[in-house]
């Protein structure tokens, strides 16, 4: 915001030494994005021979492969007349499986 925009808006002129001046539009923990639900599994067997123990294993991250955005663009630009505001920066990641073997002995 600019310092004429600022005086316009708040009434009073930017802190001394500034070009610019930020300013919250909402207070701290007015607005949340939508609820986050993420189901992994992990499905795995022990298999047993002799003194030796392996476990052998899957992992399942993101199960239903839910895109819900986690982090959203926090600047209210005046001059786009805020075009990008709160548009989704970053999604969850997507579906992926891990396999993994452990041996005991």
């Amino acid at each position: 915001m600019s310092a004429a925009q600022f005086l316009a808006i708040t009434g009073r002129p930017l802190a001394a030494g500034l070009a610019q001046q930020d300013v919250n539009l909402l207070l701290p923990g007015a607005l949340y994005g939508d609820r986050i639900n993420v189901v992994d599994m992990r499905f795995a067997k022990v298999l047993k021979f002799g003194k030796t123990r392996t476990t052998v294993g899957v992992d399942l991250y993101n199960l239903f492969n839910a895109n819900t955005a986690t982090t959203y663009e926090s600047v209210y630009d005046p001059a786009t007349n805020g075009a990008r505001w709160m548009q989704p920066t970053a999604v969850l990641l997507p579906r992926f499986t891990r396999v993994n073997v452990q041996f005991d002995f």
